[in-house]
């Protein structure tokens, strides 16, 4: 199937010849939770790393770190705290994203300065220069072959895992991502919302809930029903949808003790 029919779910006119290697890879992008046990070498893991490093940083200020897992108790001690994710951290390499502003903090301090920066405004950019370094990991692994998964459930250890890992005020985890190769060659496609309602052009236009139902539908086609959030709360939907699901999610404060680790330990510490 023409990889942009398989990620709109939607008949394309784009021939899929015209496609570049590397975008029909990203294109075709899809979380891999299943790792066969080969490793990857450390050259590979280096190369992972510098394609990480070759992403944009805001100003160059390259405000993020990686921490790459390789310790058996920090592995254990992640299963520990998240059982349902022992896929995730047993991995052949999981490497944790981190937003660091501590970094730039020192060297500031090195130089004589003293450090002043908006702390809102340093937090964005130290979190989107972690994303887009995530993502650059992200592509270079899936061009070798490998399969990625971002975890963002190990924010709601945060505490813990912040002290576990020695982190230091100013730097917080982001995401986890659990790489490997993957034990099957099949991939399930999620659908994406239609670029439409994503796109805009020159001025913001609200969402077209018709479209988003039209969504909802293909999606479920496509890959199933999604599984009902948070069922104890809400009760069981006549049927599961990705909106649905999105309403549900967003109803509830998840990770509260992530803004409060923020609060006081890097943006107004």
């Amino acid at each position: 199937m023409n990889p942009m029919e398989k990620r709109y779910g939607l008949k394309s006119n784009q021939d899929p010849l015209s496609l570049d290697h590397t975008v029909k890879h990203i294109i075709e992008h899809a979380s891999c939770r299943e790792f066969s046990a080969q490793q990857i070498p450390e050259s590979l893991r280096g190369i992972l790393y510098a394609a990480a490093q070759s992403a944009p940083s805001k100003s160059n200020l390259q405000q993020y770190s990686f921490l790459d897992v390789t310790d058996s108790r920090t592995k254990k001690k992640l299963c520990e705290w998240f059982p349902s994710l022992t896929w995730a951290f047993m991995a052949p390499m999981f490497t944790i994203a981190l937003g660091d502003l501590h970094r730039n903090r020192m060297i500031s301090a090195h130089h004589g300065y003293q450090y002043n920066a908006h702390p809102e405004d340093a937090f964005m950019n130290a979190a989107v220069d972690s994303a887009l370094a995530t993502q650059a990991l992200i592509v270079a692994a899936e061009s070798y072959g490998l399969g990625t998964c971002p975890i963002s459930q190990i924010r709601e250890r945060i505490e813990e895992l912040a002290t576990w890992l020695d982190l230091p005020d100013g730097c917080f985890p982001v995401c986890g991502l659990a790489i490997g190769y993957p034990l099957s060659t099949s991939k399930r496609i999620s659908p994406r919302l239609p670029a439409e309602v994503v796109v805009h052009k020159d001025r913001y236009q609200s969402p077209n809930m018709e479209r988003i139902h039209e969504y909802d539908a293909r999606f479920n086609a496509a890959v199933g029903e999604p599984k009902p959030r948070y069922p104890e709360r809400f009760g069981l939907p006549a049927i599961s949808t990705w909106s649905e699901n999105v309403a549900r999610q967003t109803a509830v404060e998840e990770r509260d003790q992530f803004r409060l680790f923020l609060k006081r330990r890097c943006i107004l510490s």
